[in-house]
C-alpha cells in the first residue's frame, strides 16, 4: 500500500470510528430505555452481554450511516485544504485516488456479511436467552434456553418431529411427564409408518441418540401389525436433521405472516435449510423466501455503495459551500436507502433480483460516472 493510501485512510478512520461508537451508544442508550422492564431482575453484567452479543443486529443500519458521516467528513477535508487538487496535479486519477476508500468499501462489505451469516443468528439466540431468563423477576421453570412444544417437519425426508422440551443452545430434547418425544415417518407412500418415543435426544458426533426409546416398527409382510422394541439407547444415523435445521424451523416459520421487506434476523444458510427440507413449499412461501435471500445477499453490499456515493458530493472543490455537498450526499444515501425498502415492498417477491439489486446498480452506476466527472 502506498503512503498516499496509508494516509487517506488514517484520515478517514478516527472520524469512523468516532461515529461508529457515537451511534452504537446512541441506540443502545435509546433500546435501553424503551426496554427496561424487560431486564427486570437482570444484573448490569447480563444487561451488557445481552447488547454485545446482540451488536450485529445494529451493523445494517449503523455501519452504513457511520461510513458515509466520516468519508463526507474525511474527503471534504481533503478538499478545503486543496489536498486533492495536488494529488490530482501529480497524475493520480480520480479513482485511483478513491481505491483507498473502495477497498474500505469493500472489507465493510465483507465483514457485514460475515457479522450477519456467523454473529447475527447465534447472538440474536444468546440475547434472547439472556432476556426471559427471568419471566416477572423469577426463574424460567424449565430454563432460559428451554422452549416447550416443538413441531418440525422434514418434508423431504417425510419425518415429523413432537418435542416436548427443546434445548436451543444444546440441541437436547426430552420428554415432559408422560408426554414422550416421538418421531415418525416413512420411506414413501408405500411403505407403513414407523415411530419411535423417546424420553431424551442428544445430538453428538454429527448424529441423534436416544434414550429409552419404544420403537413401533412395522412387521416384515405385516406392515398393519407394529412390533414394539425398547432400545436403552439408540442410534438413528438417517436422521439428518440438524439442531440448525429446527432453530431455523422456529425462527423461519413464524415470520411468514409478516411482510416480506421486514428485515428477517436470518442467516443464508438457515434459509437455504429451510428451503432444502421443505421442497414442496407453497408458491407464496416460495416468493417471500427468495425475496429474503436475495436481500440479504444484496445488504451487505450497501457499505460499498455509500463510498461510490460520498465520494463524488464530498470531492469536489472549489467555491460551493462544503455543507452543500454534505448535505446532498446524506440526502443522496437516505434515497438509496429509502428505494431499497420500497424495491422490496413492491416487487420483492414478484422479481427478487430485481427487487434486491436494481437500487445497487442504479445508484451506484449513477455514483460511477459522477465520480469520472469530479474536478
Amino acid at each position: 500500500m502506498r503512503l498516499l493510501d496509508r494516509y487517506l485512510i488514517r484520515e478517514w478512520l478516527v472520524p469512523f470510528l468516532i461515529c461508529l461508537a457515537g451511534f452504537m451508544v446512541l441506540w443502545v442508550a435509546f433500546d435501553l430505555i424503551n426496554a427496561l422492564d424487560e431486564f427486570a431482575g437482570l444484573g448490569a453484567a447480563e444487561i451488557a452481554r445481552y447488547y454485545w452479543v446482540t451488536l450485529p443486529g445494529n451493523f445494517f443500519v449503523v455501519v452504513p450511516v457511520a461510513l458515509l458521516l466520516s468519508l463526507m467528513y474525511a474527503i471534504n477535508q481533503h478538499s478545503r485544504h486543496h489536498e486533492f487538487i495536488a494529488i490530482r496535479n501529480a497524475g493520480v486519477g480520480m479513482f485511483r485516488m478513491s481505491a483507498p476508500y473502495l477497498l474500505v468499501g469493500v472489507l465493510l462489505s465483507a465483514g457485514l456479511y460475515w457479522s450477519n451469516e456467523k454473529w447475527l443468528p447465534s447472538g440474536l439466540r444468546e440475547g434472547d436467552i439472556i432476556k426471559t431468563a427471568r419471566a416477572g423477576g423469577e426463574e424460567n421453570a424449565l430454563g432460559p434456553e428451554w422452549i416447550a412444544d416443538v413441531k418440525f417437519r422434514n418434508d423431504e425426508a417425510r419425518r415429523s418431529w413432537q418435542i416436548q422440551e427443546y434445548n436451543r443452545a444444546t440441541g437436547e430434547m426430552r420428554s415432559a411427564g408422560n408426554n414422550p418425544i416421538i418421531i415418525s415417518w416413512k420411506w414413501d407412500d408405500e411403505q407403513p409408518k414407523r415411530e419411535i418415543m423417546a424420553v431424551r435426544g442428544i445430538w453428538e458426533n454429527g448424529g441423534w441418540t436416544f434414550h429409552q426409546v419404544r420403537d413401533y416398527k412395522p412387521t416384515e409382510g405385516f406392515p398393519e401389525a407394529h412390533a414394539i422394541t425398547w432400545h436403552e439407547t439408540l442410534r438413528l444415523g438417517e436422521f439428518d436433521e440438524t439442531p440448525a435445521q429446527i432453530e431455523g424451523e422456529l425462527k423461519i416459520a413464524p415470520l411468514f405472516d409478516k411482510r416480506a421487506h421486514k428485515r428477517w434476523s436470518v442467516s443464508l444458510a438457515e434459509i437455504d435449510s429451510y428451503r432444502r427440507i421443505h421442497p414442496n413449499i407453497a408458491p407464496e412461501k416460495k416468493a417471500i423466501l427468495n425475496a429474503q435471500y436475495q436481500a440479504r445477499l444484496a445488504e451487505p453490499l450497501t457499505c460499498f455503495i455509500v463510498v461510490l456515493i460520498a465520494i463524488p458530493f464530498a470531492a469536489p472543490s472549489g467555491r460551493r459551500n462544503a455543507a452543500v455537498g454534505v448535505a446532498a450526499g446524506i440526502i443522496a444515501c437516505l434515497a438509496f436507502f429509502m428505494v431499497q425498502q420500497f424495491a422490496m415492498a413492491v416487487g420483492g417477491q414478484l422479481s427478487p433480483h430485481l427487487a434486491a439489486w436494481t437500487p445497487h446498480a442504479l445508484f451506484g452506476g449513477i455514483s460511477a460516472w459522477q465520480i469520472t466527472r469530479v474536478r
